[in-house]
């Protein structure tokens, strides 16, 4: 009897929870809806990346959409409390699965769709691969229809596209390859909040396509005048703050790999030395307290080790 009064409570808990969107307003005319630090499961249903959106005179541009198009469905719903001006962007900032499967959610509004000049590419080459992944991991069939919505302004790499919302200048720039080969960054100049996929706080970076790439994007960063800064993924901080963890991230496993390369230690036999490292102390292997380390620091250690392979 107790054991199912449990279950009863958790099947509640997780509904409620479900149900549960928030928005928090972190600069004026800024809004976030904070994802959660964990892989998309069955409990948080794929809500997992921050998304949100930025309040202009005239209208509004949506950034991200999640993980589903429920997700897209709920940012567009509260969207609706609080203004009803028309929504004329939605920037997709990179093609990973929770952060576009929502855009479907957004097409009533007919805005335009930003992004890379290299995402539609990636999105036709990854997208039902996506779609069952996404699946699998909710345990949902909420994504068996998902359309593909590609993006009709793309942004050429290393260039800007500006857009004025009203009274309201936003900077969309194209970033050479970093965590994805197709990333994109919003800045609001009125409040100068930096909204970039580029910046991970509190989460583990994962990289997808270049350490060194990635590294450079954030030294770049790291000169512009910011206030704020959105990260796809944890808390909005001030800029040194988001960026000191993961340059310090960077920098470590860019010499460790290095080393390994230098001494001829092979893939496997590095990997098993930082699994050794951990098991004797994980706060020297992990001194940023990264959350979800050990499901993406060995694969990221896979990925530079092949990058730095042929300096």
């Amino acid at each position: 009897m107790m054991l199912k009064i449990v279950y009863i409570y958790l099947l509640l808990f997780n509904f409620s929870k479900s149900l549960c969107f928030e928005l928090k307003e972190v600069a004026e005319g800024v809004f976030v809806h904070f994802g959660t630090h964990e892989d998309a499961n069955k409990s948080n249903r794929g809500d997992i990346a921050n998304i949100g959106f930025i309040l202009g005179k005239k209208s509004i541009m949506v950034i991200d959409t999640g993980g589903t198009k429920v997700i897209g469905k709920k940012l567009l719903e509260k969207i609706k409390t609080i203004s009803d001006l028309p929504i004329s962007h939605v920037v997709i900032t990179h093609s990973h699965p929770d952060h576009f499967f929502g855009t479907e959610a957004f097409l009533s509004e007919n805005p335009s769709i930003v992004g890379h000049e290299k995402l539609n590419r990636s999105l036709l080459s990854n997208f039902n691969f996506y779609k069952e992944l996404q699946s699998n991991n909710i345990e949902n069939d909420v994504l068996k229809n998902a359309k593909l919505i590609k993006a009709n302004i793309k942004v050429k790499t290393e260039n800007i596209l500006k857009v004025d919302l009203g009274e309201r200048i936003v900077e969309i720039k194209a970033w050479k390859s970093g965590h994805t080969d197709n990333d994109l960054s919003v800045y609001d100049l009125k409040t100068k909040t930096f909204w970039s996929e580029n910046i991970f706080v509190e989460r583990i970076p994962s990289i997808r396509a270049s350490i060194l790439g990635w590294k450079r994007n954030l030294d770049e960063i790291q000169k512009m005048d910011i206030n704020m800064i959105v990260p796809g993924h944890g808390n909005v901080v001030k800029k040194d703050v988001a960026l000191k963890p993961i340059l310090k991230y960077f920098t470590r496993l860019i010499s460790q790999v290095r080393k390994f390369h230098k001494n001829n230690v092979s893939l496997q036999e590095s990997i098993n030395s930082v699994l050794q490292r951990e098991i004797l102390d994980s706060k020297k292997v992990n001194p940023e307290g990264w959350a979800l380390f050990t499901e993406y620091h060995y694969s990221n250690i896979t990925k530079v080790y092949t990058e730095l392979e042929w300096e």
